[in-house]
C-alpha cells in the first residue's frame, strides 16, 4: 500500500485510544460542575470535524450546540458565551490564531474551555479549563477522541445509554480502519490514475458526511493538491449546481447511511444520466468487524475519512508529483 505503515498506525490508535480515561474523567468534571450549552470552536478542518460532533450531539440530545467559527467568533463576541457554556476545541499544532484567541476570550467570560492537543506547552494548553492530552497523529484519532467525549457528556446526561458498549468496542476500530484502507486501495489507484489531472471535480454529499467532504475537497485537495472542486450538498445540487454537468464533468458521489440517503440517492440517478465521469463512494460497502452496526452512522465520517485522505489523497501525490506537504501560501508568512 502507498505511503501506510501498519504497524504504526495501529500503535497511533492505541495511543488514541489509551486517552480514553482522560476523555471521560474530563467529561466527568465537566458534567459536576454543569452547562446549559456546548461550544464547538476552531477554524479551518476543526470547524468541518465539529460538523460531525455537532450531528452527533443533536442526534442523541437536545442539549443546545453551536458550532462557532472563531474567527467569526472573535468579531461576533457572542453574548450566549457565559459561565454556563461548556467549550470543546482542538488543534494540531496548538498554536492556530484564531482558536487561541476565541478560547481565550470565551475563559474570560467565565466558559469552561476544554481543549485537545498533543502539546502541553503550546498557546492553546494555556486557554484551557481542561486540558487532554494526545499526541497520535492522524485525523480518523482526532474523530474518535472528539466522540468519546461527546458521547460521553451525553452518556453522563442519560442521552446515550449505548455509550459503555460504544467505548469498549472502539478498542478494536483500528483493526476495522486498516481493513477499510485496504478494501479501497485498488480503487485508489485507479481513481488516481483516471482522474488526478482533472481541470475540475464536484464533490455531492449529504448529513453527517458533509463536514468531512469539506474537508477533504477544501483542506485536502485545494490546499495540498492545488485541485479545484466544488463540494456541494446533495439538497442543494438541484438548485445550481447540476448546470455545470455534462459527460465531460468529473463527480464523485458520496452516499451516507443516515436519513439523508435518499438525497443522495436522487443526486446518484440524475448524475448517472447526465456525465460519463460520475464516481460513487458508499459507506454502506464497508463493514463493522466487532462493531455493532447501531454505531455505523457515528463512524461513517472516519469510514469516509480513512479511504479518501487515508488512501486517495496519496494516489493522487504520487500521480501528481505534488507533495501533500508543500504549501506556496498557508502558514508561510504573516497574512
Amino acid at each position: 500500500m502507498v505511503e501506510f505503515d501498519e504497524a504504526a498506525f495501529l500503535r497511533d490508535g492505541q495511543k488514541a485510544y489509551g486517552c480514553r480515561q482522560r476523555i471521560e474523567e474530563v467529561a466527568d468534571e465537566v458534567t459536576k460542575k454543569g452547562y446549559n450549552k456546548i461550544v464547538l470552536t476552531g477554524i479551518g478542518g476543526t470547524t468541518f470535524e465539529m460538523m460531525s460532533v455537532e450531528d452527533i450531539i443533536r442526534r442523541y440530545s437536545n442539549v443546545p450546540v453551536v458550532n462557532l467559527n472563531a474567527a467569526e467568533g472573535m468579531i461576533d463576541k457572542p453574548s450566549y458565551i457565559n459561565e454556563r457554556t461548556l467549550v470543546v476545541t482542538g488543534s494540531k499544532s496548538g498554536d492556530t490564531k484564531e482558536t487561541v484567541e476565541i478560547c481565550r476570550w470565551c475563559k474570560e467570560q467565565g466558559a469552561t474551555v476544554v481543549v485537545f492537543t498533543g502539546k502541553a506547552d503550546c498557546p492553546l494548553a494555556e486557554t484551557a479549563s481542561e486540558l487532554i492530552l494526545c499526541d497520535a497523529p492522524g485525523m480518523e484519532n482526532t474523530y474518535l477522541k472528539f466522540y468519546l467525549f461527546a458521547l460521553c457528556l451525553l452518556y453522563r446526561r442519560g442521552d446515550f445509554p449505548s455509550y459503555p458498549k460504544f467505548a469498549e468496542q472502539m478498542a478494536v476500530l483500528h483493526k476495522n480502519i486498516t481493513s477499510w484502507k485496504k478494501q479501497f486501495e485498488d480503487k485508489a489507484h485507479e481513481l488516481s490514475v483516471k482522474y488526478a489531472q482533472e481541470p475540475y471535480q464536484i464533490w455531492v454529499g449529504s448529513g453527517i458526511l458533509w463536514g468531512e467532504i469539506n474537508m477533504f475537497t477544501m483542506c485536502i485537495l485545494e490546499e495540498m493538491q492545488w485541485m479545484r472542486t466544488r463540494a456541494v450538498t446533495s439538497s442543494m445540487f438541484f438548485h445550481g449546481t447540476l448546470e455545470l454537468v455534462d459527460k465531460d464533468v468529473l463527480v464523485y458521489l458520496v452516499k451516507g447511511e443516515d436519513q439523508y440517503r435518499p438525497l443522495d440517492e436522487r443526486a446518484e440517478a440524475f448524475l448517472k444520466k447526465y456525465t460519463d465521469k460520475l464516481v460513487v463512494i458508499d459507506t454502506a460497502d464497508y463493514k463493522l468487524d466487532g462493531i455493532d452496526d447501531e454505531f455505523r452512522i457515528i463512524l461513517s465520517p472516519i469510514m469516509f475519512n480513512s479511504i479518501t485522505r487515508g488512501r486517495l489523497a496519496y494516489h493522487f501525490e504520487k500521480q501528481t508529483g505534488h507533495d501533500l506537504e508543500f504549501r506556496r501560501y498557508y502558514r508561510q508568512f504573516a497574512y
